[in-house]
């Protein structure tokens, strides 16, 4: 007689008790011990941006996935299917970045609702594929099912990444300068924009919408990262500085400490913050999807930066703060030290507050 299936409520006592909330991290590692340890030929398995797999040649298989849910991650009321197309790949090609690799092909799970015109399936392809083109990217499969309670989208991208450029979120060490690919908030500043039904001066208006609406996930920085040797850890700012940066020392076990005043918040974020009622440097460090690369690197590599980044026909990174010893995240105030550790999106906080997207 076979041995009963051991289900996922056999493993509660490896959980934390009913009376801890469990956050999405809290949750992703529980899910962890229950998949059990990696296989032999998986050299990067749950809890950085790409699961990495040994290729046959000198390169790592690079694999993520990602899902947008209506009502959660988009809301049609001010997104257009395109739009959502367009997200839908770039938010998984931000990942790839993250791990300093190249894009490849894509699989796509539509969950389309029965009752809702299937023409917008082909608006909604039609911005796919334009960033599957702009991307080098091939959409090669998927899937179609009917979902009443509204429109889900899962993709999955495959790149490619040389063994020995591959970075993720560990690598970091005490001592390592914090940087960023360019200024912050201004995702976050767009959504708000879009959900309080905001007119503002048509060059704020236009900037802010399209970083929350149309990300540019920053491929050529992460490749440039990853193969001049430049950065010790590397992360994409999906979730906000404050939870992605968490996740690099998390990874690393180290800590790290930011002067307020040092917080590069985009000049277009502090124009547009009195109209929404939002304080310009909650939204740098908490609203998340700006989809740029955050990274350490040591001191003596980042006076190299600028120049690198120039050659490549790139911006230069912004600097943030400095890797130290400890555990949390901290942001220099003049009113004093704030632990800003996690504070960033997260799924299942129980008291999401404003910053929910």
């Amino acid at each position: 007689m076979p041995a009963p299936l051991r289900t996922f409520q056999d493993s509660r006592k490896e959980m934390p008790s009913k009376d801890t909330p469990l956050n999405e991290w809290d949750l992703i590692k529980a899910l962890s011990r229950e998949f059990g340890p990696a296989p032999p030929g998986v050299i990067l398995g749950i809890g950085d941006d790409c699961a990495a797999l040994a290729g046959n040649g000198p390169d790592c298989l690079l694999w993520t996935i990602d899902t947008l849910v209506e009502g959660v991650h988009f809301d049609l009321a001010y997104t257009s299917l395109a739009q959502l197309g367009w997200k839908s790949l770039t938010v998984n090609l931000s990942d790839i970045a993250a791990m300093g690799g190249e894009p490849r092909q894509a699989l796509l799970s539509l969950g389309w609702p029965p009752a809702r015109d299937r023409r917008g399936a082909l608006s909604f392809a039609a911005g796919l594929a334009q960033a599957a083109r702009e991307y080098g990217v091939a959409v090669i499969g998927g899937d179609i099912v009917a979902s009443p309670g509204g429109l889900i989208v899962t993709v999955t991208l495959t790149g490619r990444v040389p063994a020995g450029q591959m970075l993720r979120r560990a690598g970091a060490h005490i001592g390592d300068l914090i940087f960023v690919t360019g200024p912050l908030g201004e995702a976050a500043a767009g959504l708000e924009i879009l959900r309080q039904g905001l007119d503002l001066p048509p060059e704020l208006q236009e900037a802010l919408t399209e970083a929350q609406l149309r990300p540019r996930p920053h491929l050529r920085a992460g490749r440039l990262l990853a193969q001049e040797g430049l950065a010790t850890a590397l992360i994409d700012t999906s979730d906000g500085i404050a939870t992605d940066l968490y996740h690099i020392c998390q990874a690393s076990g180290v800590g790290a400490r930011l002067p307020a005043a040092a917080v590069p918040v985009s000049p277009r974020v502090k124009a547009a913050a009195p109209h929404l009622g939002r304080d310009p440097l909650d939204l740098a460090l908490f609203g998340g999807e700006d989809y740029l690369l955050l990274f350490t690197c040591p001191p003596e590599v980042a006076g190299r930066l600028p120049e690198s980044f120039s050659r490549a026909g790139l911006a230069a990174p912004c600097p943030l703060g400095r890797i130290v010893a400890g555990d949390r995240v901290v942001l220099l105030t003049p009113a004093g030290d704030v632990d800003i550790s996690g504070q960033g999106f997260d799924h299942f906080r129980l008291d999401p507050g404003p910053d929910v997207q």
